[in-house]
């Protein structure tokens, strides 16, 4: 069940790209500047959604080993009801801080079919007046979340879907609308369940939405987006691959990975120019 957490950690290395944006704005001309803002706040969705997914892999990872009716005590509480299919709920009440060092509060719950390792489990995750307080700033969240592990592929690798649908964050600056469909495949480590130093995963899809400034843009993952860990950073990287971001009548913004060495250099190519940035 370690699968959940390290996609997590692996696609949060993916979200340091929206950074970019901010370096970028000083090189180019302020006409593009909303192409820049989708970036950033597609960005700040990926974050915010990995987040909650790693939350929920906390939680499932658990409910096996637990009773039809459980309590689970911490931050958040986990309550478990019922028999299968089992609602799971994370209560993080009026605040309580994460070991990510994130701020929650309000509830997240998830209706979960099966185990999570078996083929076919869905678990569909609801938010329930969720805010994140991120740098003292308070992000309202709204969406639902759906995880289906779709066996195993021709490559003979387990793989899941992870959905997001009708999702927004709510904060000072405005508000992101934002979807996104992903598949990630467990393509080495699989063998070795107590050791997740040894995994990566294969993550493909696509995102959509609106920026703040209510600008609709597109997310392509182009290229595989390679995920591992490695050992001389200490660090779980996306190591290649590439993604565009598009926001019509403005430059495609890609973001380059590299070719599988254990560095943090990205690469943004932008109206054919590359711009090289060192992300740890």
């Amino acid at each position: 069940m370690k699968t959940l957490k390290i996609i997590s950690l692996c696609l949060a290395a993916l979200i340091v790209a929206g950074f970019f944006s901010m370096s970028c704005k000083k090189k180019d001309t302020t006409t593009k500047t909303s192409s820049y803002r989708a970036a950033q706040d597609n960005a700040t969705a990926e974050a915010t959604f990995n987040r909650s997914y790693n939350q929920i892999s906390k939680a499932c990872r658990q409910v096996g080993a637990k009773s039809t009716n459980d309590t689970i005590q911490g931050c958040p509480v986990i309550y478990i009801t019922g028999t299968w299919p089992k609602t799971v709920t994370l209560d993080f009440g009026t605040a309580c801080t994460g070991d990510d060092g994130v701020v929650r509060r309000g509830k997240i719950i998830s209706i979960c079919t099966g185990l999570y390792i078996d083929s076919n489990t869905v678990i569909t995750s609801t938010l329930d007046n969720y805010y994140e307080t991120i740098n003292g700033v308070d992000h309202h969240v709204t969406g639902t979340q759906i995880i289906k592990n779709l066996g195993h592929n021709l490559a003979g690798h387990m793989h899941f879907s992870v959905d997001v649908q009708n999702a927004s964050i709510a904060y000072s600056e405005g508000t992101i609308n934002w979807t996104s469909q992903r598949d990630n495949e467990w393509v080495a480590g699989s063998g070795t369940l107590l050791n997740p130093f040894d995994d990566e995963y294969l993550v493909t899809g696509t995102a959509s939405g609106t920026d703040i400034n209510g600008a609709a843009f597109t997310v392509n993952i182009t290229t595989p987006l390679l995920c591992k860990f490695c050992t001389t950073l200490w660090s779980w990287i996306v190591a290649s691959g590439k993604l565009d971001v598009v926001n019509a009548g403005y430059p495609t913004i890609t973001v380059d990975y590299g070719d599988g060495s254990c560095d943090f250099i990205v690469y943004v190519i932008v109206n054919g120019v590359t711009y090289t940035f060192v992300l740890g």
